[in-house]
This record gives C-alpha cells, structure tokens and sequence, in this order.
C-alpha cells in the first residue's frame, strides 16, 4: 500500500545530498578560479580542463537531485490529496522517476569521486617529478 508520507521522509536525506554537492562545486570552482588567475602551464590547463569537467558532473547530478526533490514533494502532496493505491497512479509514478534520478545523480557522483582522485594522483605525480 502506498503512503502518502513515504517521499516526504526520502527529503532530509536528498537534502543532504544536496548539500554536500553543492559545497563540493563551490571548493572545486575555487580551485579552477586559483588554477586560473595566472598563465598556465600546459600541465595546469589540462588539469584545468579536468577540473572544468568534474564541476559538469557536480552540476549535472546536482539538477538531477533538486528534480527528485521536486518529484518527491509532487509525489507526497498528490498521494496526501488522491488517497489512491494504485503503483501506477501519478503519485506513485512521480515517486518511481524521483528515484530514478537519485540514482542517475549518484551514479555521476560515484563517477566524479572515482575522476576527482585520477586527478589529484596526476597533479600529485607531476609534483613529484619536479
């Protein structure tokens, strides 16, 4: 049976989520803004680049979570007021895509963790071959 309160309760922990994403993209945008204050090297654009990609990934999954979070807030609001119990009513159809966008923005996530630590071992090699 589908409660009306299930997505509501989902939102502490998106908003988390959110957070942390978006202190993520504005250390990462301090970095590129350091990066960049000067002429770069060859070395520091290419990681430059790298970087530029990475706040993408960070404001691509950061999008994906405030559509879930808007889904979420749909879904709850609209099984509070429709009172059904159908899987395949727009409440729950509109909790089913929020999720799915959880896990598409957690999937960038994992991406840019896994990318975030390829760069600093490339800028942590180049520093050592000074």
């Amino acid at each position: 049976m589908y409660e009306w309160y299930l997505p509501i309760t989902i939102l502490p922990g998106l908003g988390m989520l959110i957070l942390s994403t978006t202190s993520q993209m504005m250390t990462l945008s301090a970095e590129i803004s350091s990066l960049l204050q000067e002429k770069c090297s060859p070395f520091q654009h290419n990681i430059s680049d790298q970087k530029i990609k990475q706040l993408g990934r960070l404001t691509r999954a950061s999008v994906l979570l405030y559509l879930a979070a808007g889904l979420y807030v749909l879904s709850g609001i609209l099984g509070a007021v429709k009172q059904t119990i159908s899987h395949y009513s727009l409440s729950s159809l509109s909790l089913y895509v929020g999720t799915l966008l959880v896990l598409l923005a957690l999937g960038l996530l994992i991406w840019y963790a896994f990318r975030a630590v390829g760069i600093r071992m490339q800028q942590h090699e180049h520093n050592h071959n000074l």
